[in-house]
């Protein structure tokens, strides 16, 4: 099976639109963040509601699609390895380093805040306190503070729902279990619209039971599991992506529609401090249809983009050879850089809105700043701290220089 360099660029697109994302919670008015605007707009509400809705489950989606890459030649057991050396050593040298300073500048924006950061640093990696953060729903209180693992989660996530799933994973590259898919792709093709529902549904179920966690990324996390396992079989059956651009523009119409119902049920709640509102009922599995929806629609669109960027290159090779070229290069890079992009992204955006908070300017054009001075220092950050030593890059997830 060969790797498709359209994938690796998706992955990356998605963790790049996260600067954008994230940079919009300093604006929201439900809320608080590290970081608040104290002139928020409730434009922004409406926006960080819609990513929410879709981004990090199709992060995990575009995760199962590398596993199914990474499974191709190597063991189950080199598998487990290379996860636990990419994931689980970035989590905790996140942990250690860069999510203490989010939470200290939080405090610092609190009235009778005194505290050094050394003592604070040494209370918030208290290991029960921190512990619970990582492991409950929600944040641990422990007496005086929270504690929760801010953008980490995912990492951890990651590691625990793949290994959790690395059975299935194994068996279904067994030839029995690509006739299994098969026969799923073979459904897929007669039914399309089962595609929909079959993410829909237990997406649907678990945050109607569970759901939402604030903490991971508004979806509770055991929801994750399906994302991840549906990446995972997309990627192991071509036919499915024949599905997703037959369908793209109905998913699409789904995902507008089932999002503007969510938004307009937010406005009619009274009160409310969460975006969300897991414990109103009904709310969970209109959330699950809206995000399946919208990562059918966007994986359905991308797919018919690649197809057709592929034919043209074929009819005009001399005119797409160099095209082709930067795309590949760039895909490369972006390839190596997005997991220590997303170790990073996070508290540059925090330290930069402590700042532009500051400014006496309209909200959209200190919106705009944060989003380049965090882009730009994340990747400057990557590039000068992370990328040139072996060192840096076995702490962030990388892989080594190639002697």
């Amino acid at each position: 099976m060969e790797r498709r360099p359209e994938l690796d660029f998706m992955r990356a697109f998605v963790v790049a639109g996260l600067v954008v994302f994230h940079s919009a919670i300093v604006f929201t008015t439900v809320g608080s963040w590290f970081v608040n605007d104290p002139r928020p707009s409730a434009g922004f509400d409406v926006f960080v509601l819609w990513g929410m809705t879709w981004g990090m489950p199709l992060l995990f989606v575009v995760s199962g699609m590398g596993v199914r890459y990474a499974l191709r030649t190597r063991s189950a057991a080199a598998f487990l390895r290379e996860r636990i050396a990419r994931l689980l050593v970035p989590f905790v040298v996140g942990v250690i380093a860069l999510v203490p300073p989010m939470f200290y500048l939080q405090r610092l924006g609190r009235p009778g805040f005194h505290e050094s950061y050394g003592h604070f640093w040494l209370r918030f990696l208290d290991v029960p306190a921190f512990a619970g953060g990582v492991l409950s729903r929600g944040v641990w209180s422990s007496g005086r503070d929270e504690f929760d693992p801010a953008h980490m989660w995912f990492l951890y996530v990651l590691l625990l729902l793949s290994i959790a799933l690395l059975p299935l994973f194994v068996y279904l590259r067994r030839p029995s279990g690509m006739r299994l898919i098969d026969r799923i792709a073979d459904a897929a093709e007669r039914h399309p619209f089962t595609m929909l529902l079959a993410g829909a549904i237990p997406m649907g179920l678990v945050e109607a039971v569970f759901g939402p966690d604030q903490v991971t990324g508004g979806w509770e996390r055991l929801t994750y599991l399906f994302p991840l396992l549906f990446g995972y079989v997309i990627a192991s059956n071509r036919r499915f992506e024949s599905v997703l651009r037959h369908e793209r523009r109905r998913a699409l119409a789904c995902a507008v529609l089932s999002t503007a119902v969510l938004v307009w049920w937010a406005g009619t709640l009274p009160g409310s401090d969460d975006i969300l509102a897991g414990d109103v009922p009904g709310w969970g599995a209109l959330q699950g249809l809206a995000g399946w929806a919208w990562i059918m629609a966007i994986l359905g669109f991308a797919s018919s983009w690649t197809a057709r960027s592929k034919r043209l290159a074929i009819e005009s090779t001399q005119t797409a050879r160099k095209p082709t070229s930067r795309l590949s290069r760039a895909t490369r890079y972006a390839n190596k850089a997005v997991l220590p992009f997303y170790v990073l992204h996070e508290p540059v955006i925090v330290g930069a809105a402590w700042v532009i908070v500051r400014w006496h300017t309209p909200i959209l054009a200190k919106y705009l700043a944060l989003v380049i001075m965090s882009f730009a220092g994340t990747l400057t950050l990557y590039e000068l701290l992370v990328r040139r030593t072996r060192v840096t890059r076995f702490l962030f997830g990388m892989k080594a220089i190639p002697r």
